[in-house]
This record gives C-alpha cells, sequence and structure tokens, in this order.
C-alpha cells in the first residue's frame, strides 16, 4: 500500500539519506573508525547467530585493526551461516531502525544495546581491537542511554541502524575494488553454489536495500505523538 506523502517524516528521511551518504563515501576516514568495527562485530555475529539457530556453536569472533572479522563457528548449515554476516547485519540495522523510530523508548534501546554488545564482547570476542572498541562501544552506547536525552539517542541509533544495515552495500564497493579474495561472497561460491562471488555480493546487497526501503516505509510514517 502506498504511503500518503503527508504522513512521511520527510526530515527523519532526509538526515538518514544525509548519514548514510556520508558514511558510504567517507567509509575510511578516521571519525568512522569506531563505527567500522562496530557493524563488523554486527556482521560476525549475524554469522554466529546462524550457526546456533541450525544446531552450531560460536567458537569464537576475531577483529582486526583494519576492521576485518572472523566467526569461527562449529556445525551449523554452512549455506545459512555464509550470507548471515551481511543479511544478519541487515536485520540488527532494521531492528535498529524500527525501535528508534517507531517507539519512544531510544534511551532505553541505547542501553540494551549497548549491554548486549558488551556481554557479546566478554563471551565470544578473542582479539583485543574487537574486544576492546566493542566493549568501548558498548559503554558508550550505555553512558548514552543513561545520560543523553532521547533527541540525542535517536539520532545515534539512526545511525546505527541504517549504516549496519547497508553494510553489504559497502561491502560490495570495496570487494568490487580488491577483485574478489577471501570473503562471504568468494566462500559460498567455491563452497556452496559455484557462480562469480561478485553475483553472491550484489544479491545480498540488493537484498539490504530492500530491506532498509520495506522498513522505512513503517518507520518514516509520521507519528503526531513522535518529533517530526
Amino acid at each position: 500500500m502506498a504511503i500518503d506523502r503527508g504522513t512521511v517524516s520527510w526530515g527523519r528521511a532526509g538526515l538518514l539519506a544525509a548519514l548514510f551518504t556520508l558514511a558510504f563515501w567517507q567509509w575510511h576516514a578516521p571519525v568512522f573508525y569506531p563505527l567500522r568495527i562496530l557493524v563488523t562485530l554486527f556482521h560476525e555475529l549475524g554469522h554466529g547467530a546462524a550457526a546456533i539457530l541450525t544446531g552450531g556453536s560460536i567458537d569464537r569472533i576475531t577483529v582486526d585493526a583494519m576492521a576485518g572479522g572472523l566467526c569461527f563457528t562449529r556445525g551449523g548449515w554452512r549455506w545459512v551461516i555464509l550470507p548471515a554476516g551481511y543479511l544478519g547485519s541487515m536485520v540488527a540495522g532494521c531492528g535498529i531502525l524500527l525501535l528508534a523510530c517507531r517507539t519512544r523508548y531510544d534511551r532505553f534501546v541505547s542501553m540494551a544495546l549497548g549491554g548486549v554488545l558488551i556481554l557479546a564482547c566478554l563471551v565470544f570476542v578473542r582479539s583485543w581491537v574487537g574486544f576492546l572498541f566493542g566493549t568501548g562501544m558498548g559503554a558508550a552506547l550505555a553512558a548514552a542511554g543513561r545520560w543523553l536525552n532521547e533527541d540525542a539517542n535517536d539520532f545515534i541509533l539512526c545511525f546505527i541502524g541504517s549504516t549496519s544495515c547497508l553494510y553489504a552495500v559497502i561491502d560490495i564497493r570495496n570487494l568490487m575494488q580488491a577483485g574478489g579474495g577471501r570473503n562471504d561472497a568468494a566462500m559460498f561460491s567455491r563452497e556452496l553454489i559455484p557462480l562469480p562471488p561478485l553475483v553472491w555480493a550484489l544479491l545480498w546487497g540488493a537484498l539490504a536495500v530492500a530491506a532498509l526501503a520495506a522498513t522505512l516505509r513503517f518507520a518514516l510514517r509520521r507519528d503526531p505523538g513522535r518529533r517530526p
């Protein structure tokens, strides 16, 4: 069903578009380094969650100083685990956006997300970069929820959510620049269905874009009880 133009929060839509455009073009700038580590953790946790949901387990997660990550799993279904990094980032991003845009509990969401991130790092992350930045970002989110107002937390959550959801799109650019290599798409092609890795990366990126579009159709409806 089409959205009536008068019910859309165009200010929020413009803000999200500007934030993601900035992140997309300046992804390797130092100011985005903590965010790169964060969404890499989301990506690796997506692999781990898929392993657990398909009967496997997480052995450990590592994130290096270049924001590259690995999730070592045991058991589970590889055809679900391999794309779950991209798709897990997408699901996490969409969930964060919906909570930020459609509830009045931004501060609580920030604190809860920070607590979950700290717990995940304590249990699964076994590299000093991932652990320090992961727990640091978790503490920062918890502090933001505790001491900043709803508007500030809404901005933070929308930025994290939109960037996480489209992490697959950012990785497509990196994949094209690198010409392939060892990544989820290449492993999926090598281990399961031998299409070119770029095909899988483009497919997963398209799913991320479609999911974000569907999320925004609901998240950007203007609610008289919310901010414009």
